[in-house]
């Protein structure tokens, strides 16, 4: 129980560096403030919580690697239509979502 904690947080810990990181390097993506990026970066941490909970997509490593990547480009873009203040392009979308997995990847799984 302590581990998913653990993982949460530095899941949510991830998210939000890539999106920092991001928004400077990353073309049209942008964030009105910095309220939108930290609900967007948390809203993204919750999503993939829910897809992995459910799926257990987690468990096996072709889920953590493609799988998990694609669906992380998903959650990224989508997240645009639920969060005022935030804009993220295709590209911009897969570049986040290719630092998250990476970093996501190296958790620890149990």
């Amino acid at each position: 129980m302590t581990l998913r904690i653990k993982q949460n947080l530095f899941r949510i810990f991830t998210s939000v560096s890539c999106f920092f990181l991001c928004a400077y390097i990353a073309p049209n993506f942008r964030a009105d403030n910095l309220q939108a990026l930290l609900i967007s970066a948390l809203f993204v941490v919750i999503l993939d919580y829910l897809i992995s909970t459910i799926t257990n997509i987690h468990d096996f490593p072709i889920g953590r690697g493609i799988i998990g990547f694609l669906s992380c480009i998903v959650i990224v873009y989508s997240t645009q239509f639920f969060i005022a203040g935030f804009y993220i392009s295709l590209l911009s979308s897969i570049i986040v979502a290719l630092i998250y997995s990476v970093c996501d990847y190296c958790l620890p799984n149990r």
